[in-house]
């Protein structure tokens, strides 16, 4: 899932208003991984944007991790 529409259309008036190539690159890095990759708004719709999501799982590599220290 990509970013949400907000975040592309901020990029693409910063893309529009980018004077140098170095900073039209950056800004095409972001807009790839705004595309490819998830975001604090994927995580939100998702409801995976708090600590509880994955308890038992972190509980289990702690308690491993422990074992190994040991």
């Amino acid at each position: 899932m990509s970013a949400g529409k907000g975040a592309f259309r901020r990029l693409a008036a910063e893309l529009a208003a980018a004077t140098t190539p170095a900073r039209r690159d950056e800004l095409l890095d972001e807009w790839v991984d705004y595309r490819d990759r998830a975001t604090e708004y994927d995580a939100d719709q998702w409801g995976f944007n708090t600590d509880l999501w994955c308890a038992k799982e972190r509980a289990e590599m702690d308690r491993r991790a422990a074992k190994e220290q040991a």
